[in-house]
């Protein structure tokens, strides 16, 4: 098809009007979704149980691994709680701000895509605000009523120092994931038939990222570490908090390094987002 001019791509992330007004427009988006929405009750309560119900059933199966192995290479069931916590918690985070990238294959179905192309708002912003993600309300429910209990059953002196660093490991934990989720998006529209991918990812941190890196072969923590670098969304974190820095794969500095890692994953993933828009544009 041909198509009449665009916005420029680059504006993927940051073009369009002013962050403040960005920010505006995402919020009245967004509480016009949740009162569409709310207007269903049943379907806004059964979008809360299908989060609930999945991170219980991931926590759930931990609870089993627990049972069986109390400990799992030096690490107890309170410090274990805690990386699939910062995961979880960093995982309902970004289910509520920007799963919708996992609807792009979506609405490229549906021709939604391209009248996102031709309005004067970027791309990612329409994409984001396309509904709201009610499940990820279950989502952060279960992960804050784990990292509840994993709390109470550690010892952790919780200094101004240690609770800064467990709240940016939350955060580094999100961006993270949306750096990677941006990555396949960009897949996504160079090609059709990648979306297997969101579910790939979705599935490996779930079952990988929730416990200690070092109970898994070499091959997994490197991949886990320098590849797709989901210990750093949980493992590496926790592993200072609870005392485990000197355990940990490759060096221990790398446990400070969460937030440099959020950092190029979504620098590395904005800039796949963009280019995958520029090649959409070319090529649809």
């Amino acid at each position: 098809m041909t198509s009449s001019p665009m916005p420029s791509p680059s504006a993927g992330l940051t073009g369009g009007a002013a962050p403040v007004g960005r920010l505006r427009l995402a919020t009245v988006i967004l509480r016009a979704g949740l009162r569409s929405q709310l207007a269903n009750r049943a379907d806004f309560a059964m979008a809360v149980a299908n989060g609930v119900t999945y991170q219980i059933t991931v926590l759930l199966f931990a609870t089993v691994i627990f049972t069986r192995f109390p400990s799992l290479d030096g690490w107890g069931v309170g410090a274990i709680l805690l990386i699939s916590s910062i995961r979880m918690l960093g995982h309902g985070l970004y289910m509520l701000f920007f799963g919708n990238l996992g609807l792009v294959p979506h609405l490229l179905r549906e021709g939604r895509f391209d009248a996102f192309r031709v309005r004067p708002v970027p791309v990612f912003l329409q994409v984001c605000t396309y509904e709201a993600p009610i499940n990820a309300l279950g989502d952060l429910t279960v992960a804050a009523a784990s990292l509840a209990v994993c709390l109470s059953m550690l010892s952790v002196d919780w200094t101004v120092a240690a609770v800064t660093f467990l709240l940016l490991a939350i955060l580094a934990a999100m961006v993270i994931e949306l750096g990677l989720n941006l990555h396949i998006a960009a897949l996504v529209l160079r090609f059709r038939g990648s979306e297997s991918l969101f579910f790939w990812l979705d599935n490996t941190a779930a079952n990988f990222g929730n416990y200690p890196l070092t109970i898994f072969p070499s091959v997994l923590q490197g991949a886990f570490t320098f590849a797709v670098p989901i210990a750093f969304a949980g493992y590496y974190p926790a592993a200072w908090l609870t005392g485990h820095a000197d355990t940990v794969p490759f060096t221990p500095v790398l446990v400070f390094l969460a937030p440099a890692i959020a950092a190029l994953s979504l620098l590395t993933g904005t800039w796949s987002w963009r280019r995958g828009l520029a090649y959409y544009a070319r090529n649809c």
